[in-house]
């Protein structure tokens, strides 16, 4: 797979190309230099004696592609006609290419005002991953060994962020990467996701469940290293990401891109359009999702470290523990919690202790009462049990709740398995939970009790 470099030989442009070269050598690709023309951008009047538009473009193209060769590369000249924007992604997804870069600047003629510059329309349509360049310096010294590319990468949990990570492996193929890992979370968003109150946590609780759970993430895609940095923000995620990137000194920062278009591009935003013109680094790169290839992008096996476990003390309930453990490997983390439904919310808990989880001897009792709970075969595999005493207005808010504040990788919990009128009288928490817990749920039937 080759690389493919823009051109309209400016200065700007110039400094793509330097870089594109770069990257090529160190890794040994091929190069595309490629010049898109405007049909309504070539001059009429060309005298018919020196040939047409195209061939001058052709034989400007060659000189600056012949002077790459010098330097040992396998460089390909391509006049292509058409918007610059459309030409270049529709080649690079026709030919495969590696990756498509070209410089910050950049524009199409027509309707300019509605549509962006030429980053910014690729960034939005290429299904190959994009590096748009400021400044060929920190690249060249990145390229000539002198020193590692630093590298911020945008995670806020989702899954084009797993793909911006994932392709980093394809930047260390050219050199060592310094990464850090930038995170911009709403306050107000993660109190309720956790269950946790200011006045008991504080930022510093969030933020500390915040990295714990990015570092558990980038374990499972092999950064284990990386520099994690957080920051609130209750607007947009935009600003506080590339004040981030600053402070890490970043010389490129790395986006994955959902291309929304449309309706939902208005409804949910794009912080890869928008961190293009903004950020305050060398280059941009935004890998889309779409364009990702089955054999890049491999489904792995998830491993199970850490299962909560809800009991309410019936006999089905307490049947749930057993298939808890039997998902944990040895040095696994088994979270055992009761929910004592309160009328007190969570937020208001800290200054009503006593009526939201009861005096210490009831705490003591029901703590008694789940550690009998627990077999005592755990001790002898390795099995590490943590036991939590609840307490919310909702049972199956709050076990959801407690899943994400513990970074539960399943829940395992027993269902009564009521039907009909009863269901709709007494409810199902089993059936709350499998319908708004964002982790795996391992719902034990009724039938499972011997």
């Amino acid at each position: 797979m080759a690389i493919v470099v823009g051109t309209d030989f400016s200065d700007h442009a110039r400094e793509a190309v330097r870089v594109a070269a770069a990257i090529a050598a160190r890794t040994g690709t091929p190069l595309e230099l490629v010049h898109a023309a405007e049909p309504g951008m070539l001059r009429r009047d060309w005298p018919a004696e020196r040939g047409s538009a195209i061939t001058e473009l052709e034989q400007r193209l060659a000189a600056e592609a012949e002077g790459l060769r010098h330097e040992g590369l396998t460089v390909e000249p391509r006049v292509l006609l058409g918007m610059p924007d459309e030409a270049l992604v529709e080649h690079a997804a026709r030919i495969q290419a590696r990756m498509l870069i070209t410089a910050a600047l950049g524009w199409r003629s027509e309707k300019r005002w509605r549509l962006g510059g030429v980053p910014a329309r690729i960034a939005q349509q290429s299904r190959v991953p994009f590096l748009m360049i400021r400044l060929s310096g920190p690249f060249l010294e990145w390229c000539q060994a002198k020193r590692p590319l630093r590298v911020t990468v945008g995670d806020d949990f989702s899954h084009s962020a797993e793909v911006a990570l994932r392709w980093l492996p394809e930047l260390r193929r050219v050199g060592p990467v310094e990464l850090t890992v930038a995170h911009v979370y709403n306050p107000a968003t993660e109190y309720g996701r956790l269950g946790l109150s200011y006045a008991s946590q504080g930022p510093e609780g969030m933020e500390a469940i915040l990295e714990r759970d990015l570092r558990e993430r980038l374990s499972r895609v092999g950064e284990p290293l990386a520099e994690v940095r957080t920051t609130p923000s209750y607007g947009s995620v935009v600003e506080p990401l590339t004040t981030l990137t600053e402070t890490a000194r970043a010389d490129l920062l790395l986006l994955g891109s959902h291309q929304r278009r449309g309706l939902r591009r208005v409804r949910h935003g794009s912080v890869s359009l928008s961190a293009l013109p903004l950020a305050p680094v060398a280059a941009v790169a935004c890998v889309p999702v779409a364009g990702q290839r089955e054999a890049e992008a491999p489904v792995r096996i998830p491993s199970i470290r850490r299962v909560l476990v809800s009991t309410d003390f019936s006999p089905l309930a307490n049947l749930a523990i057993p298939h808890a453990l039997s998902l944990l490997p040895p040095g696994g983390e088994l979270i055992l919690v009761h929910v004592m439904e309160s009328p007190i919310p969570v937020v208001y808990a800290d200054f009503w202790p006593a009526m939201a989880l009861g005096t210490d001897d009831d705490e003591a009792e029901l703590r008694r009462q789940m550690g009998a709970l627990i077999p005592g075969e755990v001790a002898g595999r390795g099995i590490t049990v943590r036991m939590e005493l609840l307490s919310g207005v909702h049972a199956a808010q709050t076990l959801c709740q407690a899943a994400e504040r513990y970074g539960a990788d399943i829940f395992c919990m027993g269902s009564h398995g009521r039907t009909g009128v009863s269901r709709a009288v007494l409810g199902s928490v089993a059936q709350e939970v499998v319908a708004h817990s964002r982790r795996p749920v391992l719902v034990v039937k009724h039938s499972a009790l011997p």
